[in-house]
């Protein structure tokens, strides 16, 4: 009985671990996430255009994060501006960040 007792507490002790190891690699992708919206947000060339970053941390540490970097941009040039941007400031935070690209090039048309 004293066995199965035990057992149960190392089954408990290693879903609060697993727990709390998921809830830090959220709260780290959700700091990522949010210092390259910011960055993104402080240039003048991308204000007001809609670009969303969506930041993945992995369960292990040793895998790379992920970022995915979506909208719509006016020209190429802006487009390679917010891929700086956010390629400068996730290797200052996290050095092992993989980038997804899936900004398009939407010419904006004069009116």
């Amino acid at each position: 009985m004293a066995l199965v007792i035990f057992a149960l507490l190392v089954i408990v002790g290693v879903g609060v671990k697993l727990y709390d190891l998921r809830r830090r690699r959220e709260s780290e992708a959700v700091q990522l996430q949010a210092q390259i919206s910011d960055a993104l947000m402080r240039d003048q060339l991308l204000y007001g255009v809609p670009i969303m970053a969506t930041a993945r941390a992995p369960f292990w540490r040793r895998s790379p994060a992920t970022i995915e970097i979506a909208g719509q941009v006016p020209s190429p040039q802006a487009r390679e501006t917010a891929l700086r941007i956010v390629r400068a400031e996730a290797s200052r935070i996290r050095p092992d960040v993989q980038i997804e690209d899936r900004i398009a090039v939407v010419p904006r048309h004069a009116a």
